[in-house]
């Protein structure tokens, strides 16, 4: 018996166009802006400017805790002033000096244990002023000489010890019939050594007790002036502190 031949069937399905292109594509990373894609970490090298910004600033700490250790270990005691004083002052008297912790970088300034026992100023200092060599010496070194003066209308604001003066005679009163004189300078460049309680003057007024220290050459001027008994006046010239 003959078996009837069937007829071949081929089947034909048809592809969607947008999926097989997107299996044919390569695959592309996602750049969704929800999901950044992951980068890769790298080594720091010695080029990296953090790198070498971290070296630095641990470099300047180094440097500046060991400037601190230093210093700190360069530090000595200086003689300051405690007030002010003049020419001839005992600067081993009681107030006159106090000691600080200092680094002055120089040897211009007296250390503790390196003052003399008979150490004097040998010229006019300042409160709070660190202690120089040059202005120490012996009461020997300063040729000057100290005397009290009855000062009329007393003193400017802001004078006082270590100021340097000029000692005016003032003219007396004038007998009737002459002229008044007029005043007249009896010695120039005196320095105050320390300034007293202020009382009554001789012309009305106030006065004050006022030590200045004289050159040795204007002494007997000076006493000529006080033994007149005539008004007095210093006038500070600007110099001194």
């Amino acid at each position: 018996m003959m078996l009837s031949e069937h007829p071949k069937v081929t089947l034909m399905i048809e592809e969607d166009p947008v999926s097989s292109a997107q299996r044919s594509a390569p695959h592309a990373p996602n750049t969704s802006p929800g999901r950044p894609a992951p980068g890769r970490l790298r080594r720091p090298t010695w080029k990296d400017p953090r790198l070498a910004g971290g070296l630095v600033l641990i470099g300047a700490a180094v440097a500046m805790g060991t400037w601190a250790v230093n210093a700190a270990a360069d530090t000595e005691q200086i003689y300051v002033l405690a007030q002010d004083v003049a020419p001839g002052t005992d600067l081993n008297a009681d107030g006159v000096l106090t000691l600080v912790d200092s680094h002055p970088g120089t040897a211009a300034y007296v250390t503790a244990g390196d003052l003399p026992a008979d150490a004097v100023a040998t010229r006019s200092l300042q409160a709070g002023e660190l202690l120089p060599s040059g202005a120490v010496g012996a009461a020997g070194d300063v040729d000057l000489r100290s005397v009290v003066l009855d000062v009329a209308s007393g003193l400017p604001t802001g004078t006082g010890a270590g100021d340097v003066v000029d000692l005016w005679a003032l003219p007396t009163a004038p007998v009737a019939g002459q002229e008044a004189g007029a005043a007249e300078v009896v010695a120039r460049g005196l320095t105050i050594s320390s300034v007293g309680e202020a009382g009554a003057s001789i012309i009305g007024g106030t006065s004050v007790q006022v030590e200045v220290l004289v050159p040795q050459d204007a002494v007997a001027d000076v006493l000529t002036a006080v033994g007149a008994n005539g008004p007095l006046v210093l006038v500070p010239t600007g110099q001194g502190q």
